[in-house]
Parts: structure tokens; sequence; C-alpha cells
């Protein structure tokens, strides 16, 4: 029996630390995906889901990677930092398909109502590793099958931040050369309109409060990508319309993560 289990030590590190990981430690895990649903949504809208591992047991402190994968028909999903390790953060971005094109499943298309009735769209999101496969779950309803008029105005309320992100917090890297990638969140919210910018680094939630001046803010807060599952920085212009140039100061980060 000796000679086997050595036998067997011996073709796992020929094949590779991974598998020999697989082979001396259980591979038991848990995935944790934020938000658990997305209740505010319309086609074409990036929802962005964040994926980590919570290891079990005697798995605390495997190497060994948790590949993740996710499907959701009616819908185009990406999955970035699929290779995915303790402490690091899986992005899988879902992106409702208009009804027109959307593969409706049963029990999951348009409601009685009509179009504005609302839908739900599925995702399922698997993890694997070392032949043990973890599920998870998240519901994202349609509320509506209108498009996105807001993403000039959210642009606008961005690059009030720019100049002054790069002069005087300029280790974040945020320039105006800086490329981003936009969506609208929670289309509707009244009052106070949310965005979100994705750069290579950054996520960046832009959002301002539709009021007259003085009351007239903007905000920004930023989570570094594939490490954070909150804000962790934000800043504040008190109001867009003051005299220019616009002054923004440091503010603490709400807890909600905007979707």
């Amino acid at each position: 029996m000796l000679r086997y289990s050595w036998a067997v030590v011996a073709i796992a590190l020929s094949a590779g630390c991974d598998q020999l990981q697989c082979l001396l430690r259980p591979a038991s895990f848990q995935l944790q995906v934020v938000p658990a649903e997305i209740v505010d949504a319309i086609p074409n809208q990036r929802c962005v889901l964040l994926v980590t591992v919570q290891e079990r047991g005697e798995a605390a402190g495997i190497v060994t990677p948790v590949q993740i994968n996710a499907t959701a028909p009616g819908a185009t999903v990406l999955v970035e930092n699929p290779t995915l390790r303790s402490g690091g953060v899986a992005e899988v971005t879902v992106i409702p398909q208009p009804l027109k094109n959307a593969d409706v499943q049963a029990g999951g298309g348009i409601g009685e109502g009509g179009d504005d009735a609302g839908r739900t769209v599925t995702v399922t999101i698997t993890g694997t590793r070392c032949g043990v496969t973890e599920t998870a779950t998240v519901l994202i309803t349609v509320t509506s099958e209108e498009e996105d008029l807001v993403g000039p105005a959210a642009a606008e309320m961005r690059d009030l931040f720019i100049p002054w992100l790069a002069e005087n917090q300029p280790a974040l890297g945020i320039t105006a050369e800086t490329q981003w990638t936009a969506t609208i969140v929670s289309p509707h919210i009244l009052v106070v309109t949310h965005y979100l910018f994705l750069s290579d680094e950054w996520e960046m939630h832009v959002y301002w409060h539709v009021m007259i001046p003085p009351y007239d803010w903007a905000r920004i807060e930023l989570r570094q990508r594939f490490e954070e599952t909150e804000y962790s920085r934000a800043f504040e212009i008190p109001s867009v319309s003051a005299a220019a140039p616009l002054q923004a100061q440091a503010i603490e980060p709400e807890q909600t993560l905007w979707r």
C-alpha cells in the first residue's frame, strides 16, 4: 500500500502541483456571489456579478484554483478572471438581450401584462476544482424593455472628476486617457441617477442628485477590479453648477454595491 501511495504521488508530481494538491487535500469550497439578485434591469445592461471562493475545512490554504463558468439563457455572458484562487474576485457580466432576440425559457418569459410586466434571466454560475463542482444561481429581473438614454449625461458627470483625480489622486492611474466600458444600473431609481464605468483596473460608480443648485451634487465610488467586492474610495463634488474649476473632496463609500 505504501509503495502504491508513493507511486500515486510520483505520478501527481509529474503531472503538476495542482494535481498533487487535489490528491493530498480535500477540495471542498463554496461559491459566494454578490449581489445575490438584481431586481431592476433593462436589455443590454451589463449586470456585473462578483464571485469569490470560500474554502471549507481542510481545503484552507489549497493553491489549486477554481475554474469559474456561467450560463444565462436569453443573455450574453462574459467571465473575467475565471481561474479563481482564494482572495481573488471573478466577474461574471450578464447582458440581457432585447426581448425579440432573447431565448425566453419556460417560467422565465414575459409576464401576462405585456412587455413591461417584467421577465427573469436565470444565471447559473459553476466553480470546479479537483472534480468537485459547486453551483450558485442569481436571478436578474428585466423590469422593462426600454433603452438606456442616460449614457451621455453619465459620461459628462464622470468627466467632471477626471482632471481632479489625475492631479490629486495620481496613484489611482485615472486620467483623460483611461478607457471605460459603460452601463446603466438600477434604471428606475428616481431623484438620484446611477451609472457604472469599468476600466482595466477600476469599477467607477457615478451617481448624481437630479436637483437644482446648490443641491446638485455628484459622487463617485471606486472598486479595484478582481481584488475587491466593495467600494473602497469615494469622492464628491458638492455642486456641479459651481464655478470652474470644480473641486472634489474625499467621502466615505456607501455599503451598497450598485447593480
